[in-house]
């Protein structure tokens, strides 16, 4: 590169430069002065948030125990818990989202997500069959994929 090239490079960059700086502080957009915490929170009350300080909201949520509650939900969680059975029907081009999907709201998965993400990360979802399969919700993961991939 010769010297002149070089200049002129310079150059453009240069009154490029003055150009931007020319547009940025020529519309105000420097101007702008931080927001303080009042007007923060007098923009967000006009909004209709509720603000509260952090020590505030606290002791609004703590409320104290009730032995006699503690003791019941401690009796309904030893109980056995309920069975469910579903029987779910895979159709052609039924994707791994919409089983997920259908399982969670069949209550035989907890996490839609996280079974798609199990499906996707082990390869079951290509290998999912088309037809009807009885499932519940004590199966695992693996069970469900074996159920829906045989």
């Amino acid at each position: 590169m010769n010297k002149a090239k070089l200049q002129g490079l310079s150059a453009g960059i240069i009154f490029t430069t003055t150009i931007f700086a020319g547009f940025y502080y020529g519309t105000g957009l420097s101007a702008g002065t931080p927001t303080t915490a009042e007007e923060a929170k007098e923009l967000l009350v006009k909004k209709g948030f509720v603000v509260t300080l952090p020590m505030e909201e606290a002791t609004k949520t703590v409320q104290p125990k009730d032995p006699d509650k503690d003791l019941v939900e401690k009796e309904a969680s030893k109980k056995e818990p309920s069975i469910v059975s579903y029987t779910i029907k895979v159709k052609t081009n039924m994707t791994t989202t919409e089983i997920a999907d259908s399982l969670y709201k069949e209550k035989i998965i907890d996490d839609a997500a996280e079974f798609e993400a199990y499906m996707n990360d082990r390869d079951f979802s290509k290998k999912i069959q088309i037809g009807e399969f009885v499932v519940t919700n004590n199966m695992s993961y693996r069970q469900l994929s074996n159920t829906l991939t045989h």
